[in-house]
């Protein structure tokens, strides 16, 4: 909730600003016809990556083609640490983590601008909706396992198995590359809607904050914990730094 919060007041100062605005200069953009954009994404329960296109219908709406890569964790994970010895700790883990989930959207929406930028400084306004296909790689969790083989202690990596693997054996967090030869592949779909403020002095130039929240679905579930239900339904309010041109053809 004061995450919703935060959204709010940071999208009310912003829209503050640009109607604050004195109309010094107005420039007319209808000689644009697609522009590509794209940057960081930082979400609730990850970040990742953006890239888009779009192309003019009107002079002030747009079709928008998007592709987001973005890690998607679950909000109740944590890092936990077992004793191991009456010194020594184990190194920090997720606790209950079955599977890293990484997430390829494929989108189609459109954009509009419901305020234009009247002077240099100013900042343009707009609205935009996005939906599409969802392909969701899940990447077994391995750990570092603590073993005895004739009264000798031996650390292993495994994969994560609840039912064998508790505080009496796990070391700590297995190496990252582990489980990309096993990942398993999920479908879904997704839609995302938000406010972008363009905040570019140079009218070919992009350079935006976009922010909104975007829902995921896997109908089949994505098993991301091990010890509460599949997520069906995944909530994230984002914020996208972006960078781009706009084109002329």
């Amino acid at each position: 909730m004061k995450q919703i919060f935060l959204h709010i007041a940071f999208l009310s100062f912003i829209c503050s600003v640009s109607y604050a605005q004195l109309p010094a200069k107005q420039e007319n953009l209808a000689g644009f016809r697609s522009e590509w954009f794209g940057g960081l994404i930082l979400h609730t329960n990850g970040w990742g990556g953006n890239l888009s296109y779009a192309k003019f219908k009107t002079y002030k709406r747009y079709h928008v083609f998007s592709l987001d890569i973005v890690n998607i964790k679950d909000p109740k994970e944590y890092k936990i640490r077992y004793q191991v010895s009456q010194n020594s700790f184990s190194r920090a883990f997720k606790f209950g983590k079955l599977n890293s989930l990484y997430n390829v959207r494929l989108g189609y929406g459109q954009q509009y601008m419901i305020y234009e930028k009247l002077r240099e400084k100013g900042v343009s306004v707009y609205f935009n909706w996005k939906t599409g296909a969802n392909i969701g790689f899940l990447k077994p969790i391995y750990l570092d396992i603590v073993n005895q083989e004739d009264g000798i202690t031996v650390n292993s990596e495994e994969r994560y198995d609840p039912n064998i693997h508790n505080e009496s054996n796990i070391y700590g967090k297995g190496s990252f590359g582990a489980g990309f030869n096993e990942m398993n592949v999920i479908l879904g779909g997704h839609f995302e809607t938000g406010f972008k403020f363009e905040l570019a002095k140079e009218r070919e130039n992009i350079f935006a904050l976009e922010t909104g929240v975007a829902i995921d679905i896997y109908p089949s579930g994505a098993p991301i914990l091990a010890f509460k239900k599949e997520e069906v339904i995944l909530y994230n309010l984002y914020i996208k730094l972006l960078f781009g041109k706009k084109y002329y053809d």
